[in-house]
C-alpha cells in the first residue's frame, strides 16, 4: 500500500463514530489494490470490513476477515462506508458514490485542497481539520455524517462564562473589556468570577464590571492562600497551585450543571478575545473546543500555540514504535504551526486549555480537571484532556479568531494594535499572519 494511504487509513480509524470493540459491517468504497481494507480489518477485528477494489491493481492480502469485491451488490447494506480520496481524485465524485450507499454512517478522508470547495454542511457532514505524521501530506479533511443523528435544536443557547481570576489589574481591564466585546445575540450569558486575587483593586474591577453588564454576574471570592509568582520571564506553577485551581475550575462545571447551562466557557483572565469567539465555537458543535490563542512562553521563544498532539507538549503527531530525530521533529512541529496559523479551521487535538468551551453533555460523562492518579503530567489541563478523550470526547481547536495572550504586563501596548486588527475585519490566516508579526515585533512573510 502507498504510505499516504496507509496514513489516510489511520485518520479513518481514529475518527470512527462508533466504539470499535462492538459488531459492525463497514464498506472502504475506494479500496483500489486493497490494502487499506485490510489495514482497517485488522484493527476491527470484531467487524466485517468489504473493500471494493479495482481488480487490475488488486494483489494478494492476507486473509483477516475482509471481503473484496469488485462491483457493490444493488441490495448491499453496512453500517458505514469509509471513503479515502486519492491525492488528485475529484471529492464530488467519491461523495456521490458514498452517497449511493445504503448505511447509517460514512466517513471521508480527502486532501484539504480537493475537497474544501465542497459544502459538507449541506449534505449533512461535520468537518475538521487533521494533519498526519508527514508533513508533505498536508491539510487532511475529515467529513463524518450520521444519517441518525438529530442534533439538539437550542433555539437559545445558555452559558456560564467562567474565569478563575487571579490577575494584575493592568491585564485585568482588558480581559474585562474582551468580554463585553463578546457578540452574544442569541446566546443567553451568565458569568461567574472565582475571585482569587490578591490585589483589592482587580477585586474591585470585577464589582464594577458585574454593575455594568445586562447579564449577571456572580462573583465569588475565595482566600488567596499560597503566593503566586508570575514576572517577566515566566509563571510559576507549583503543585498545590494547579491542584486548587482544578478544583476551583471543576466547581464551576458543577455550577453550571446544576443551573442546567447548555455550556460552560472557562476563559484565563489574560486573554482579549475576539468578539465573534462565543458564537463561532458554538457553531461548530462539539462537546469541547478551544480557541488557539498563541505565547512566547520565554521571552527568546518564538510565539507557540496553546494546544499540542502528545505529552505535555509535543507539536507533532509522533508514534510509539519509532524515534523521531530532531531535525525530522523540527519540520513536523514546523508543519503543525504553519498549518494551524496559515491554513486556519477546526483541528482535532489531543491537548488544549485557558479558552475552552465545554457543552452540558461532557460534563454529564464525568469530564473534569482532577488529578488522574498514576499520571505524571504536570497541569489540569492535561488531566482534563486525558479523561475527555477516554470518555469518548474528541478534542478540538480552532485557529480562526485567535485572543490576545498578555502573559507579561510588559505586553500591554500590545493591546491597541490588537483592537485595529480586529476591527479591520481581517480574520483568518491574514489574522493570524498579522498577530505573528505583532508578537515577533518584525515582519512575518505571508504563507
Amino acid at each position: 500500500m502507498h504510505p499516504f494511504r496507509l496514513r489516510l487509513a489511520q485518520l479513518a480509524l481514529e475518527n470512527l463514530p462508533f466504539t470499535r470493540s462492538r459488531t459492525w459491517t463497514l464498506l472502504d468504497i475506494n479500496a483500489a489494490d486493497g490494502a487499506t481494507t485490510q489495514f482497517l480489518q485488522y484493527y476491527l477485528p470484531y467487524s466485517t470490513v468489504f473493500g471494493l477494489c479495482n481488480p487490475s491493481i488488486m494483489g494478494p492480502r492476507l486473509p483477516l476477515g475482509q471481503r473484496y469485491l469488485t462491483a457493490l451488490p444493488h441490495t448491499f447494506h453496512c453500517d458505514c462506508v469509509i471513503a479515502i480520496a486519492e491525492p488528485n481524485q475529484p471529492v464530488q465524485a467519491l461523495l456521490n458514490r458514498v452517497e449511493a450507499v445504503s448505511a447509517r454512517w460514512a466517513v471521508v478522508i480527502a486532501p484539504l485542497g480537493t475537497a474544501q470547495e465542497i459544502d459538507w454542511r449541506q449534505w449533512g457532514y461535520r468537518t475538521h481539520y487533521e494533519i498526519t505524521e508527514e508533513p508533505e501530506d498536508g491539510v487532511i479533511l475529515v467529513a463524518v455524517r450520521d444519517k441518525e443523528s438529530h442534533p439538539d435544536e437550542v433555539t437559545t443557547p445558555r452559558v456560564l462564562i467562567v474565569s478563575p481570576v487571579r490577575q494584575k489589574p493592568t491585564i485585568l481591564k482588558h480581559f474585562l473589556f474582551g468580554l463585553q466585546q463578546l457578540d452574544t445575540a442569541g446566546i443567553e450569558t451568565e458569568y461567574l468570577f472565582i475571585d482569587n486575587n490578591d490585589d483589592g483593586h482587580a477585586s474591585q474591577m470585577l464589582r464594577e464590571f458585574a454593575n455594568q453588564m445586562d447579564a449577571p454576574v456572580r462573583r465569588l471570592r475565595l482566600p488567596v492562600g499560597e503566593p503566586y509568582n508570575r514576572t517577566e520571564i515566566q509563571h510559576q506553577w507549583n503543585e498545590s497551585l494547579i491542584w486548587r485551581l482544578a478544583a476551583i475550575k471543576d466547581g464551576a462545571l458543577q455550577a453550571a450543571l446544576q443551573h442546567r447551562f447548555d455550556y460552560a466557557f472557562l476563559v484565563d483572565s489574560d486573554l482579549v478575545l475576539h468578539p465573534h469567539t462565543l458564537r463561532q465555537m458554538i457553531a461548530y458543535g462539539r462537546e469541547i473546543v478551544s480557541q488557539v490563542f498563541w505565547t512566547s512562553w520565554s521571552p527568546d521563544q518564538p510565539p507557540l500555540p496553546n494546544v499540542w498532539y502528545t505529552d505535555f507538549y509535543t507539536l507533532c503527531r509522533v508514534s510509539r514504535s519509532h524515534e523521531v530525530p530532531p531535525e525530522e521533529q523540527r519540520r513536523r512541529v514546523e508543519a503543525f504551526l504553519s498549518a494551524l496559523a496559515f491554513q486556519p479551521g477546526l483541528y482535532r487535538v489531543s491537548g488544549l486549555g485557558a479558552c475552552t468551551l465545554i457543552a452540558r453533555r461532557a460534563v454529564e460523562a464525568g469530564v473534569c480537571f482532577s488529578e488522574l492518579r498514576g499520571s505524571m503530567l504536570m497541569g489540569e489541563d492535561r488531566h482534563f484532556c486525558l479523561r475527555a478523550e477516554s470518555l469518548g470526547f474528541s478534542l478540538f481547536a480552532d485557529s480562526t479568531l485567535p485572543p490576545l495572550h498578555l502573559y507579561r504586563e510588559s505586553e500591554v501596548p500590545r493591546v491597541e494594535a490588537y483592537w485595529q486588527l480586529v476591527n479591520s475585519g481581517v480574520q483568518g490566516a491574514e489574522l493570524n499572519r498579522q498577530m505573528l508579526q505583532l508578537l515577533l515585533g518584525r515582519q512575518v512573510p505571508a504563507a
